[in-house]
């Protein structure tokens, strides 16, 4: 269609594009940044570093830092590589990128211990990636909340993660807006934006010429009991919700 409109030039099937390898496997295709993570590592001098088994360590709370800035701007600098990295094929470094991040304008040793982490994780998995398999082609999703651990202003952090043929599409973590009362509204809250998320993406598969019509409800899991009675049943112990949260399951 686009040839009849526009001169095209035909490059073959795509290998390399934008810093993402694609590879095409026996069942699907897979999508790395192996190239442009050693590239990082080797930029910022970790390529020699010793390898790290998790991206961040779960028992370090880091809070904002009152004291001088150390390194800002190469900390600023790295943490948008890494960041790029997180947002195309690495959903597993997108939680504590998205942390770190919040610490741009002043970090401090101990945030760029954290950043030393990753950069280790990283130097272990740099070939990892996403694999899309043929089937199944069904848009499934997943959302949790971290509640009133790593955040200064005790405000829950988001995270939720869409799959189609076994990949990740869309993903995501963020801090909330809203300040939970408890670990149950910290899951509302994250099924809240999740719920945004699926209706956008059924929208956009909507759009898709060959995709089944109409499409199907976006099946959304969650691993708190009370958020699920909650979403099922806007009272729960006898309760009127305080605030309403649409879904989609």
């Amino acid at each position: 269609m686009l040839k009849e409109s526009f001169e095209v030039k035909d490059l073959g099937e795509a290998k390399f594009m934008l810093g993402i390898q694609i590879t095409r496997t026996t069942n699907g295709y897979s999508l790395d940044q192996s190239s442009y993570i050693e590239k990082i590592l080797k930029k910022y001098n970790y390529f020699d570093c010793k390898p790290a088994c998790t991206p961040y360590d779960a028992s370090v709370k880091l809070f904002k830092n009152t004291r001088d800035s150390v390194r800002q701007s190469e900390y600023a600098s790295i943490i948008g590589s890494l960041r790029y990295a997180a947002d195309y094929t690495r959903p597993d470094i997108e939680y504590v990128v998205r942390l770190l991040g919040r610490f741009n304008s002043c970090p401090s040793r101990e945030h760029w211990n954290a950043i030393e982490r990753v950069m280790r994780y990283l130097k272990r998995t740099a070939n990892l990636g996403i694999h899309y398999q043929r089937f199944p082609a069904v848009l499934e999703g997943y959302s949790d909340a971290d509640w009133n651990t790593l955040s200064d202003d005790s405000k829950a952090t988001s995270g939720y993660v869409f799959n189609i043929a076994g990949g990740a599409v869309s993903w995501k973590s963020k801090k909330q807006t809203i300040l939970a009362q408890s670990t149950m509204e910290s899951e509302m809250i994250a099924l809240a934006t999740a719920s945004e998320e699926a209706s956008w993406l059924r929208g956009l598969l909507s759009e898709i010429p060959l995709w089944e019509r109409p499409v199907p409800p976006v099946l959304i899991h969650c691993d708190s009991t009370a958020a699920i009675a909650k979403v099922e049943n806007r009272f729960y112990n006898g309760k009127k919700d305080r605030f309403v949260v649409s879904t989609v399951l």
